[in-house]
């Protein structure tokens, strides 16, 4: 049975945007949820509209912070939705997460990590 996440839109470090990947951070309801680190495709349903998305889980070790973040990069998406209350449903997992040794590097990855998340709709 499918698992679906619910969360309210909490403001981030900007970094995603800065990267050209600007996310939406998410604070879920129930904090005891554990989802594995790593890229994974999800469904994203905002004011009852879905969306497609690529979801980032995990501390960001190539920014070397340590604290577990939740964001989404929601696919063909710009609309401001801080504090909204939104769900997602995990799809199909991309990658684990890595620690990159250049934000050049990361960046790179997030290029083809969203063109994986856009090949899985494409087949979906």
């Amino acid at each position: 049975m499918p698992q679906f996440f619910f969360g309210i839109v909490i403001r981030g470090l900007g970094k995603g945007k800065d990267f050209g990947f600007p996310t939406a951070n998410i604070k879920l309801n129930d904090s005891d949820l554990s989802i594995e680190k790593g890229i994974y495709a999800v469904s994203v349903n905002i004011d009852n509209q879905l969306y497609k998305g690529m979801l980032y889980v995990g501390t960001r070790p190539t920014l070397e912070m340590q604290e577990i973040t939740i964001e989404i990069h929601i696919l063909e998406f710009d609309k401001d939705i801080y504090n909204k209350q939104i769900s997602f449903q995990i799809l199909h997992k991309i990658r684990d997460e890595i620690n990159f040794n250049s934000i050049e590097k990361l960046i790179e990855q997030l290029h083809q990590d969203k063109e994986k998340v856009y090949i899985f709709f494409t087949n979906y």
